[in-house]
């Protein structure tokens, strides 16, 4: 875990389920807890906002008070997969670092929110976590798809990137996608979307992981055929360490098309609407004023990133 105050910006390249319902009462129940809702939302208190950000602007909208909360507490809890370049702690320095924590921070800074406490828990830990109250906020890499649409909301888009098809050096297999690895294996991260399209394809073992180093050593060695994981992410590690017998497939097409699905979002519990709604408009106004694309720039992104 790791703690950073929101005044500091460190940025240090490292090398590196569920099913929760609430019940709700129908009938004159239901109808006195709704208007105990409205009164409660009516009397929310107004969120605090860092004005020097010229004309950034919190949504009038009567809601929960999620955000207050995590200003009166003075810190944001966030929780990562470790998830290099993403979001993660610097072995080095411990120090939170990544795309997502360079934008998490800027808008903790907008938002009036001094301090980030930063939890790493696998990948298919997050949401669980989330959901269970132990963290404010996925603040990983996260994809909106249908199963995780019914358990958590999610921010404004902050950026696009697709995944890509990972084999062999050389490609033996001469596989272009997914399908075309009918009687072989596939492996990806665990509760990743990339692992609903491999295990939906017919005819292709998936191999659940739960960290791309281990995926990518299995190709090596022939225990893994291929292996579908984020594009920055197997580019990165090619040009780091071009002894590694891996390759990105040539003529794959990407399933991760440039639409607002196909962009990194944050996820929040569907209470906390508050919270959401400040970050979104801080992403928004970070999108307009060009704070955005220079955190991208920084980490090798294009404007087709944005």
């Amino acid at each position: 875990m790791g703690k950073t105050d929101t005044t500091d910006n460190t940025d240090r390249p490292a090398a590196t389920g569920l099913d929760r319902r609430q019940l709700f009462a129908v009938g004159s129940a239901g109808a006195i807890a709704a208007a105990g809702f409205a009164r409660n939302a009516a009397a929310a208190e107004t969120p605090q906002i860092d004005t020097s950000f010229k004309d950034f602007t919190f949504p009038k909208f009567n809601c929960d008070d999620s955000l207050v909360k995590v200003q009166h507490k003075g810190e944001l809890v966030v929780t990562t997969s470790n998830d290099w370049p993403y979001s993660y702690l610097d072995p080095k320095t411990n120090a939170f670092s990544g795309i997502d924590a360079e934008i998490i921070t800027s808008v903790c800074k907008m938002l009036k929110i001094p301090k980030l406490n930063v939890q790493t828990v696998p990948f298919d830990g997050m949401i669980p976590g989330l959901l269970d109250g132990r963290f404010d906020i996925v603040g990983d890499s996260i994809h909106y798809t249908k199963a995780r649409a019914k358990v958590v909301d999610f921010s404004f888009p902050t950026y696009y990137y697709s995944e890509w098809l990972v084999v062999k050096t050389g490609n033996p297999l001469k596989a272009k996608s997914i399908a075309d690895l009918k009687g072989k294996s596939c492996g990806a991260l665990l509760g990743t979307n990339y692992a609903e399209w491999i295990q939906k394809t017919p005819g292709v073992t998936y191999t659940g992981y739960k960290d791309w180093p281990s995926m990518a050593q299995d190709i090596q060695n022939g225990r893994l055929d291929a292996a579908v994981h984020d594009q920055p992410i197997v580019a990165a590690t090619i040009a780091a360490h071009p002894d590694w017998q891996i390759a990105l497939a040539d003529g794959y097409e990407p399933h991760q098309l440039k639409n607002p699905a196909g962009y990194s979002r944050y996820a929040f519990r569907q209470g906390d609407a508050q919270l959401r709604l400040g970050f979104s408009a801080a992403i928004q106004w970070m999108e307009d004023s060009g704070d955005l694309e220079k955190i991208l720039s920084k980490w090798g992104l294009s404007g087709y990133n944005n």
